[in-house]
């Protein structure tokens, strides 16, 4: 199991009537939340075809469809999820801004989005770069201004960095006349994971 699956899932609400996945991957969260939880269900939201076939491999229900497009109809059926969930696909959206504004408009009070994001700009996603390469403040700013707030934070990836990648970021710093340490602190997340609730 990767290392992330344990404290994504402590994020996730306990026994959720109802989980939506943002965009299909691997099913390893999914099936773990799954195990702990097997009455909840999990409906998964993806644009791409063979993408979304692979959901059904782990989800009860997939909806094939783009989540800038998708009409407000689907949108309101999701009205009672206790919550969403971004496994680095938030950074992957054309305008997640206006994904999340669509969410919080139908998200209950009492639910919560959480969201595992590439730190872009200094890590590539394993497979895909993101679209967005964000700091943490970028990403603090993206919930509030689509009126979430921020509840709690975790730094994936605490391993030190490799010493190859240490000594380019002090050349850089020292290049730029900045603190290394800062650079070196930026740098050191592979990935944030955020959960926020509604403003």
């Amino acid at each position: 199991m990767h290392s992330y699956v344990e404290p994504f899932r402590s994020m996730l609400p306990p026994n959720a009537r109802l989980l939506v996945q943002a965009g299909a991957n691997d099913g390893e969260l999914a099936r773990d939340y799954r195990a702990l939880y097997p009455a909840s269900s999990l409906l998964v939201v993806e644009a791409e075809p063979a993408r979304a076939q692979h959901a059904r491999d782990y989800a009860e229900r997939v909806y094939q469809a783009d989540l800038h497009s998708a009409s407000d109809a689907l949108y309101k059926q999701l009205e009672w999820a206790d919550g969403w969930y971004f496994d680095a696909s938030l950074e992957q959206l054309a305008n997640p801004a206006r994904v999340l504004q669509r969410v919080r408009k139908v998200l209950p009070v009492d639910a919560c989005v959480v969201a595992r994001i590439t730190n872009g700009v200094y890590w590539d996603a394993p497979a895909t770069p993101p679209r967005h390469a964000w700091t943490i403040t970028d990403i603090l700013n993206l919930f509030q201004q689509s009126g979430f707030r921020v509840v709690s934070g975790v730094l994936l990836n605490p391993a030190p960095l490799p010493p190859e990648i240490e000594a380019a970021l002090r050349q850089r710093a020292a290049e730029q006349g900045l603190e290394a340490q800062t650079l070196l602190d930026a740098a050191q997340p592979s990935h944030y994971l955020i959960k926020a609730v509604p403003a």
